[in-house]
């Protein structure tokens, strides 16, 4: 598979950067809440609305949950994990219903009677929605369905199982107007309150209904070649689950054990297990296992799609990982190991040799990675440490998510961006990208789909991608305005994080970068930091309509200038800065359909 496409480079003094990764969280205490508001967006390919809030700001460990669908009549469901109190009593299901005009009210309160987090979301018989989620705290999962989509009670079914404390679950539909749920979850590790389940800690069991939850054909199952003759446990979240028609889908993979697809085409009654990724440490154990070799695997942010087909498709983020010193419980992780891995069924097994991003790239298994968004052919972060991205435990491109339609394959992720910061931390956001010929090569151009200007204070995370492609893409997403989250990792204090409903154009994802490129450079102004005057200098490829504007911290215009239609060369912007409060600010040079964006300092 060839690879038209040039990658920049990550600077030498990051890839050997490391850092501690713990297990994660079920529950977390929070501090006093900052508080921040969030808008309401449009454009035109990239529309845009705010479907729901949360202050809660955990959506997944790795791999994002299958939380949004839309349905064939062009109506959308979506959910999310909702806190709005700290300490958090009051977490459970947000949701939303597009009805075909128009989204719902934002939801004030959770769907369950009990506190919950992590739904996965599906449809449900002939005209029914089902959400499933894991009780925090609490002994089992919570089934939640209704027969009209939209509108009448929840009913409600609390499920404990044979095997105790089920956490972290991913449910889908499928067969016959998706009467039958598939669900795989964990027994809780015992580091999150649970015990060893057959041998295990951290047990993987699938379970089968056909009544929406209220009894299980098949219950506690361990599927074949996932016991602990092969792995020691798994943790939370390293996984995830699609259907179409009959066949099941669900693929698992975490830093310390394989990569695999699980896969049933008779609607869950046998299962084959192939393995994407071998892990060259498969029953690794932190307190026995050294590893020293620094081995390339995967993140744990995952993604599975099936095709028209029945094929599957695999997107991961990638990462190098060591444990130089046993039984602290704790390993360690490259952080700025950048990109995203790519498998569709057929391909050969990966080994850790495959997994170099190097290595993906040069053989077009490489989809995913940050971009260069002001073409120096580096990447350049606001303080070129771990002290400039918020801290998810995750490359930092990850998040995938895939949909497909035809032989066409999308791919939506999540990535830290040069030039998108609040001055202490670059934000993520979000990058997608497509394969017309089944995945066996993809396009060189990236859609930077939070490109408009109203984003570049914005983190955004945790994409789920609706599995339909009608003429449009369509996601839900979480966003605020603080690089990292408040539950884990930075800790940083909690914010209003909006959950925001895109719809994306298939035009979005080729043609971009066929067009001829117009800016040539945007050079930093000068002087800066500025007092009185300061001077930024742009070179243009060709002529083109030229204008500029600066906006502060909060993403207010404070200026806009315009030159109109120039002629192709150096031209120059003389800004008064002298009325301007102190501060950060940022200019966004504007040429034809391109614009660069750059930071400047007044005094």
């Amino acid at each position: 598979m060839a690879q038209g496409q040039s990658r920049p480079v990550t600077p030498k003094a990051l890839k050997d950067v490391m850092l501690t990764k713990q297990a994660p969280t079920v529950d977390t205490e929070a501090a006093p809440m900052k508080m921040a508001n969030h808008t309401v967006k449009s454009g035109n390919a990239i529309n845009e609305e705010t479907i729901g809030e949360t202050r809660y700001d955990l959506q997944t460990n790795s791999s994002v949950q299958n939380r949004f669908w839309r349905y064939s009549d062009g109506t959308m469901g979506g959910t999310w994990t909702m806190g709005m109190n700290s300490p958090w009593s009051d977490r459970g299901t947000g949701y939303n219903y597009f009805d075909g005009t128009a989204w719902g009210s934002y939801p004030t309160a959770r769907i369950e009677s009990v506190a919950n987090g992590w739904p996965s979301y599906a449809p449900w018989g002939t005209g029914g929605e089902a959400v499933l989620s894991h009780q925090s705290p609490g002994s089992g999962l919570v089934i939640s369905t209704r027969a009209t989509k939209g509108s009448g009670a929840w009913t409600e079914t609390l499920y404990s199982g044979p095997a105790g404390r089920l956490l972290w679950p991913r449910m889908t539909t499928a067969g016959t107007d998706h009467n039958t749920m598939h669900l795989f979850a964990l027994t809780a590790p015992t580091g999150n309150g649970g015990t060893v389940y057959n041998g295990m800690n951290g047990a993987l069991l699938y379970f089968r209904s056909q009544d929406g939850g209220l009894t299980w054909d098949k219950e506690a199952i361990q599927p074949p070649g996932v016991d602990s003759s092969l792995y020691t446990g798994f943790s939370g979240d390293g996984y995830a689950i699609a259907s179409r028609g009959n066949t099941v889908a669900f693929v698992l993979g975490d830093s310390w054990y394989d990569l695999f697809l699980l896969k049933s085409t008779d609607n869950g009654d046998t299962w084959t297990k192939t393995v994407i990724f071998e892990h060259p440490y498969p029953k690794f154990d932190e307190a026995t296992t050294l590893v020293t070799d620094t081995p390339y695997v995967v993140d744990g942010g995952s993604a599975v799609t099936i095709d028209e087909n029945g094929n599957v498709h695999v997107a991961f983020g990638c990462m190098r990982v060591l444990n130089d010193v046993i039984g602290d419980e704790v390993t360690s992780w490259f952080p700025f190991v950048d990109g995203i891995g790519y498998w569709k069924e057929g391909d050969p097994t990966l080994t850790t040799a495959d997994m170099d991003p190097d290595t993906l790239f040069a053989n077009g298994r490489l989809i995913g990675w940050w971009q260069d968004l002001n073409q120096n052919d580096t990447i350049d972060l606001l303080f070129g440490g771990t002290e400039s991205i918020g801290l998810y435990y995750l490359s930092p491109s990850s998040m995938p998510q895939l949909a497909t339609k035809g032989d066409n394959v999308y791919l939506v992720y999540s990535s830290v961006t040069e030039g998108k910061d609040n001055g202490l931390q670059n934000f993520r956001h979000l990058f997608g990208r497509a394969s017309f010929d089944g995945g066996d090569t993809w396009e060189d151009h990236f859609a930077h789909l939070t490109r408009s200007i109203i984003h570049n204070f914005d983190e955004c995370v945790f994409p789920s991608v609706a599995p339909i492609v009608d003429n449009e893409l369509h996601l839900i997403y979480q966003a605020d305005e603080e690089p990292g989250l408040h539950i884990r990792g930075d800790e940083d204090a909690p914010t209003d994080n909006s959950i925001i409903y895109m719809k994306v154009t298939l035009d979005e994802f080729v043609g971009i970068n066929e067009m001829p490129q117009i800016i040539q450079n945007v050079a930093q102004n000068f002087p800066n930091p500025a007092s009185d005057y300061t001077t930024i200098m742009v070179d243009l490829k060709q002529a083109a309509s030229l204008g500029l504007e600066i906006t502060n911290l909060m993403g207010q215009q404070v200026m806009s200038l315009s030159k109109g239609k120039v002629s192709a060369g150096a031209h120059s912007f003389d800004i008064n800065v002298s009325r301007l409060t102190s501060g950060v600010y940022f200019y966004t040079v504007h040429a034809g359909t391109q614009s660069v964006t750059k930071k400047m300092i007044v005094q």
